[in-house]
């Protein structure tokens, strides 16, 4: 139960933040900036944090560097394509698009970590993916 609502919570927040990302990109900081400023921000709040709630900062090598390829691939790859959609294209269109990423990471929980895949699971995916295309039709 714990886990579902953080995840709502985590959702309530996160689609505050393509609204926030959009009034930011309108002018003239460019994709990669934006980036830049973004993790800047996060990371001084999650230092500020770690250091406030008394976090350790020795973790084994290969969780930093594993959580450290995460970072790059969704704090810098993912955020560049997803601050390049922003700047050009519609939030309404663009939010549902990237909203579609629980397909992929099922997809690849299922294929890479051997998690379950379920009917309840594949009907889910399949709504995903008809409401992704039905907002992009929309446009």
């Amino acid at each position: 139960m714990k886990a579902v609502l953080f995840a709502i919570l985590s959702a309530l927040v996160w689609g505050t933040a393509p609204i926030i990302f959009k009034l930011g990109l309108r002018g003239e900081i460019p994709p990669i900036a934006g980036i830049f400023f973004h993790n800047l921000t996060a990371t001084l709040f999650a230092f500020i944090t770690m250091v406030s709630l008394r976090e350790s900062f020795s973790y084994p090598l290969r969780d930093i560097l594993v959580v450290c390829f995460g970072g790059f691939v969704s704090g810098f790859l993912g955020l560049l394509l997803y601050y390049k959609a922003i700047k050009v294209g519609d939030v309404s269109v663009v939010a549902p698009i990237v909203a579609s990423s629980p397909l992929w990471a099922s997809l690849f929980a299922f294929v890479l970590l051997g998690e379950s895949f379920t009917l309840q699971k594949l009907l889910g995916t399949i709504l995903v993916v008809i409401g992704v295309a039905l907002i992009t039709l929309s446009r």
